[in-house]
């Protein structure tokens, strides 16, 4: 239960405007001051219901004081998905995008929502029942090229940033043994016959990830790919694995750069040789699905 402090606090930080930054501000000094330092969970309101935030993690700060931790990608499920579709949510964290989802693909349509970090499936359970949410189906497992069990390095205050190929030996940080399976193994054990929207954040993993569903990108095709490349390697664009993995299977990329009131997605061109700014993406099937999330999207280029 947030304190009063905390609740006036928030209630001034959640008129924030921008579409990015909202994780920034939400654990700036200038709000810890003003909130104190108490810490605590509590359930907030975010687009599509409520989730139980943590008021000492990043995430759940982000949650609890703006309301959203990344306003382009909550826009670009909006804009994208429809009433009775099917969608992934991969490394939902506390849930904030599997309730947008829920919402958005109606009592027709089904999220599947992945989370291997125990604390945060049980938080997202009861975002479900809290929610009253019928039309999703959490998978407590990591994604990946194969089926495994893997260490989920944790830091302890910002469990968003865990991950199976980062943060090895940084202090502060929790070690927890998950288990790890493939898309395309999870596809057919659920029957799963179309996606209209996968959201990726696997902190450096993706690709592994996209590698354990090459019968999915070979034959469905799903119509979006929401994803963030990080990394920064001296490759080019095009010749990062991910990249290259999904360019090999049919897609093209919008760049999603960082954006004040308006959103401004760009069509990217294989033969630039220029390497896009930001670290988000979105990725659609080259031709007609390209045209049309684009025009959803209000691509320019």
């Amino acid at each position: 239960m947030p304190n009063l402090r905390q609740s006036l606090t928030s209630a001034v930080t959640r008129c924030y405007p921008f579409f990015s930054g909202c994780g920034l501000i939400a654990n700036s000094s200038f709000v810890r001051l003003m909130s104190g330092t108490q810490g605590g969970m509590a359930w907030c309101r975010v687009p599509g219901g409520e989730v139980l935030a943590d008021l000492d993690d990043y995430v759940g700060r982000s949650a609890f004081f703006v309301g959203d931790l990344d306003r382009k990608i909550t826009w670009l499920c909006k804009q994208i998905v429809r009433d009775g579709d099917t969608v992934l949510d991969i490394g939902a964290n506390i849930g904030m995008v599997t309730v947008l989802l829920s919402d958005l693909v109606g009592e027709n349509g089904h999220v599947h929502s992945f989370e291997p970090n125990p604390s945060l499936c049980d938080g997202i359970k009861q975002a479900i029942s809290r929610n009253k949410i019928t039309n999703v189906t959490l998978h407590p497992v990591a994604l990946g090229s194969k089926q495994d069990t893997l260490e989920l390095i944790v830091p302890k205050e910002n469990k968003g940033a865990a991950s199976l190929v980062r943060c090895k030996g940084r202090a502060n940080c929790d070690v927890i043994s998950v288990q790890v399976a493939t898309l395309d193994e999870i596809c057919k054990n659920k029957r799963i016959s179309s996606i209209r929207l996968i959201k990726i954040d696997v902190e450096g993993f993706e690709t592994e990830v996209l590698l354990g569903a090459q019968q999915l990108l070979s034959t469905m095709q799903p119509d979006a790919i929401l994803f963030e490349l990080n990394s920064r390697t001296e490759l080019q664009f095009y010749e990062e694995p991910l990249i290259k993995l999904l360019h090999g299977c049919g897609y093209d990329f919008f760049d999603i750069p960082k954006s004040i009131f308006r959103m401004k997605l760009h069509a990217l061109n294989a033969a630039s040789q220029e390497r896009p700014l930001g670290h988000d993406f979105l990725a659609a099937p080259r031709g007609r699905k390209f045209a049309e999330i684009a025009r959803l999207v209000k691509a320019i280029g």
